[in-house]
């Protein structure tokens, strides 16, 4: 996000407080759970101050922390804590209606926790409100948001609405990996989750268009993950009846997991 880049350039408090949110996302994409959620409260903790202390560009990081510190929360099972503060940042976004990217972020994220506690109804109007905000706007930590929300439906049994909000964040991952690196190396499994996400509803041929294209992608950027590709295209080749293709990507992948093994 721009603004968030500005805020740290400023200095200052809110500049700390952004430096400490960027560490507890760092810490969570590197699975370190507890540590991410334990800094993301120091931020929110932080922020809360700030935003009532009515300093200047703390309210829009504190919506940006909470809704961060809600997937983290959610990932440790504190699914009651989670859901109240993705509220919360939902709510505050809603009070800056200029800052539409952060308030489809708030919404995204919110729409991940109404889902984890059953409120599907809920969980698609808040997705569709985002989707309508920012639909030619993509952004990182949107495209990941939809991405989650998408297996989440799909958990629920919501297969439907899963392609509809997988195919969303598949668009967004296109148009980020053209220029960004980190964008582009996601973009492969974006690929392989709508593949997913169309086998559950049967549609085999569609899911094998893009196994294929994650298959590609995989050898262009990410050789560790080509023999999971491959696995997973020959499975969907067989369901179409493509079994020479099928028999012949499955051995690849049997070649790539042996080349990938570490010496004995």
């Amino acid at each position: 996000m721009g603004w968030m880049r500005k805020l740290r350039q400023a200095g200052g408090p809110v500049a700390r407080a952004v430096e400490v949110v960027d560490e507890a996302a760092r810490a969570f994409r590197g699975g370190d759970g507890p540590a991410a959620a334990a800094l993301g409260e120091d931020a929110v903790r932080a922020l809360r101050v700030l935003a009532d202390d009515r300093v200047k560009g703390a309210e829009p990081v504190l919506v940006r922390a909470l809704a961060d510190q809600s997937g983290y929360l959610a990932g440790l099972g504190r699914h009651g804590e989670a859901l109240t503060l993705a509220e919360e940042a939902a709510t505050l976004a809603w009070a800056a209606p200029d800052r539409a990217q952060l308030l489809a972020t708030a919404l995204v994220a919110l729409a991940n926790r109404l889902v984890q506690a059953g409120r599907i109804g809920e969980a698609r109007d808040a997705e569709r409100k985002a989707t309508a905000i920012v639909e030619a706007h993509p952004e990182t930590a949107l495209a990941r948001g939809l991405s989650d929300l998408a297996s989440g439906m799909a958990e629920a049994g919501e297969h439907a609405e899963a392609v509809v909000i997988s195919e969303r964040a598949l668009d967004m991952w296109r148009k980020l990996a053209d220029a960004d690196p980190g964008a582009d190396a996601r973009l492969g499994q974006s690929l392989s989750d709508h593949a997913d996400r169309l086998s559950e509803l049967g549609r085999w041929a569609d899911a094998v268009e893009f196994s294929a294209e994650c298959v590609a992608h995989r050898r262009r950027t990410a050789t560790e993950e080509l023999a999971k590709a491959l696995r997973r295209h020959a499975v969907f080749l067989d369901r179409v009846g493509r079994e020479q293709e099928a028999h012949a990507a499955a051995d690849e992948a049997a070649e790539e997991a042996e080349c990938g093994s570490p010496a004995s």
